[in-house]
């Protein structure tokens, strides 16, 4: 088990366990900022990695540094970017991706999953997958059933290795269907809402599953967890809604 750095939460349950849990999100919600809250308070604690599909490991380190200013950002995260991968066959020129010179991407056979295979062989700890969203968007290329598979496999090895593998998806890109099985391959999902009123945001977080944790979670009655993002603390729970 690996405490999730939420003092509020980790007295509650004591931590997520290790396999693979989905951060099933709105955009903006809150389920990367878990995340990185998540990274940085085990610094030195645990090996900490975090893999990037789409984005490059310049992308990752800017935004880990702007989305919390005051925390400290100079942890032990190892990021790894499959940026070349994503983006060999689109029209995006290669040189705004990597500095490799375009013979020795064409030389490079390995698709998306076959390197993304490569890189989990050699991680440990807590892993931050960013994100099944921007695999799913390549699906049509490398099969949807392959992806899944893959997901499986990581859960598999994240058991037998204990990993915590934390996989970001983005709500309601992907169809129901999909969503569902996507949901049934993990260990756990934890899904953050926006509540959108008149004259306020509010961000929400509750466990749709968790494995080993949901009958604290019905024992304590606990609902939601309304949720604030704090420059110095991270992703904080500020109060909690019980069922009565």
């Amino acid at each position: 088990m690996i405490a999730t750095g939420i003092e509020f939460l980790d007295r509650l349950i004591g931590g997520i366990h290790e396999g693979l849990t989905i951060l099933y999100e709105d955009s903006g919600a809150g389920g990367r900022e878990f995340a990185l809250t998540m990274l940085l308070n085990n610094a030195g604690k645990v090996p900490l990695n975090y893999i990037a599909i789409a984005k490059t490991e310049k992308e990752v380190q800017r935004e880990i540094a702007l989305t919390f200013p005051e925390m400290k950002t100079e942890s032990e995260i190892k990021v790894v970017s499959l940026a070349e991968y994503y983006f060999k066959d689109s029209v995006v020129p290669m040189k705004w991706i990597t500095e490799k010179s375009v013979l020795e991407i064409i030389r490079e056979e390995k698709n998306i999953l076959s390197k993304l295979v490569e890189v989990f062989d050699d991680v440990s700890g807590l892993v931050v997958l960013d994100s099944i969203t921007d695999l799913a968007r390549i699906s049509r290329k490398i099969g949807w059933d392959s992806v899944i598979d893959l997901l499986k496999g990581f859960k598999s090895i994240c058991i037998q290795k204990n990993i915590l593998l934390l996989a970001l998806l983005t709500s309601n890109v992907l169809s129901k269907g999909v969503e569902e099985e996507l949901f049934e391959t993990a260990d756990g999902v934890i899904v953050f809402e926006l509540s959108i009123e008149r004259d306020s945001i509010s961000r929400w977080m509750y466990f749709r599953k968790m494995l080993g944790i949901m009958p604290l979670l019905e024992k304590e009655r606990i609902m939601k967890y309304n949720t604030q993002i704090d420059p110095s603390k991270g992703f904080t729970i500020s109060k909690i809604m019980r069922v009565i």
